[in-house]
């Protein structure tokens, strides 16, 4: 089991709850299934048992956790059916704030340049000198700070909000995805793709990315560059007939 590192001031229980959430990520200290106790962590981190306490409300806000009496916090396990459910509503909120993002013409120069930063930093983590996992954590969080960022632009806090859980929700997959990737490159560049789409205002050529990555490349890793063709998910089609009924009407 490893040991905690010395915490940084955010609040304790901040960090308690971003420790916990990569012991689920990385270690096995707290497989899916398994009970965290309150009084356990605490001693544990050598802290008292309020900030434990209200780091594991946070994880269990995130739906990552959930609280059962007289036992302790259960570490929630998703089955393979949830995960594709919950890329089925990652695609579906997404494809509501790339779309008001492209309506308000909120992607700038400045945003795509600040984006392209990201990206770069991404890159380096290929030739990290940190173990595998390490990276991949690192890969990932500045993956969801990437697509949190441009999702901000949207304007729809609601919509944010429940995309970020989501993102939270899924990110145990995203890793065991990022384990069997061989090029990094690859990945960064399908980025840098969003933010060309984004600059020309291309939303359909966002969606066939979007639908290549989430539905054909992460479930058949062997599949080559995306296509024209892509299964959609299954709202998609009522999405854009009720698009262009809005459009009618205007």
């Amino acid at each position: 089991m490893r040991q905690a590192k010395a915490f940084r001031h955010k609040t304790l229980s901040e960090e308690v709850a971003s420790f916990v959430r990569k012991e689920l990520l990385l270690s096995s200290s707290y497989p899916p299934g398994s009970f965290i106790r309150e009084e356990e962590l605490a001693s544990r981190l050598n802290i008292s048992r309020a900030p434990v306490r209200e780091g594991l409300k946070i994880l269990e806000g995130l739906g990552l956790l959930r609280s059962v009496p007289q036992k302790g916090s259960l570490v929630v396990d998703f089955s393979r059916e949830e995960v594709e459910e919950l890329y089925d509503i990652r695609y579906a909120l997404e494809d509501i704030l790339y779309r008001e993002i492209i309506r308000k013409k909120a992607f700038t120069e400045s945003n795509f340049s600040s984006m392209n930063k990201i990206l770069s930093k991404m890159l380096l983590l290929g030739s990290a000198e940190e173990s595998r996992e390490e990276t991949l954590l690192e890969f990932s969080a500045m993956d969801m700070d990437f697509h949190l960022s441009i999702a901000n632009l949207a304007g729809r806090q609601w919509t944010l909000r429940l995309l970020r859980t989501v993102y939270h929700q899924i990110q145990q997959a995203i890793l065991k995805d990022l384990a069997t990737e061989t090029d990094i490159g690859a990945l960064v560049e399908e980025h840098r793709q969003i933010l060309e789409e984004l600059r020309r205002g291309d939303l359909e050529a966002i969606r066939r990315g979007r639908s290549y990555s989430y539905f054909e490349r992460r479930i058949d890793p062997k599949k080559g560059k995306k296509t024209e063709t892509h299964t959609e998910p299954a709202y998609k089609d009522d999405h854009d007939t009720t698009s262009k009924k809005g459009e009618d009407r205007q």
